[in-house]
């Protein structure tokens, strides 16, 4: 289900922003040709479409590129550990899973063993 749903957002988001544009031009049209009957010079004309999408584009790459680095650090597993792949084992799948990291403790040394270090002596 999450995978369709995916798909009809990627699907749909074109369509939307083709729309929500065509409702920005013409809400900018009627503002224009009500200025233009009141009298009023237009002051400013809106922004060639290239350039708005070509500025939103920008801001859903900086909002995509700040969502994964935050999904990163606030939305990690916080599993560690050794990773083991699914595998095939007499004919059955078993599935992956994480095996949690053993600490690892030196063994103290043994007798007549120096203890690890440069070798120099003080």
């Amino acid at each position: 289900m999450r995978f369709l749903l995916t798909i009809a957002v990627l699907f749909l988001l074109p369509f939307a922003g083709y729309y929500t544009w065509r409702g920005i031009k013409a809400a900018m049209t009627v503002r224009r040709s009500a200025d233009e009957e009141a009298g009023s010079p237009s002051d400013g004309l809106p922004p060639p479409p290239l350039q708005v999408l070509a500025l939103v584009g920008a801001g859903l790459a900086i909002t995509g590129i700040l969502a994964l680095a935050l999904g990163g650090v606030f939305g990690g597993s916080g599993q560690t550990g050794q990773f083991h792949p699914p595998t095939l084992e007499g004919g059955r799948v078993v599935p992956g899973r994480i095996d949690p990291v053993e600490q690892r403790r030196e063994a103290p040394p043994e007798e007549g063993q120096e203890p690890a270090g440069d070798g120099a002596r003080g």
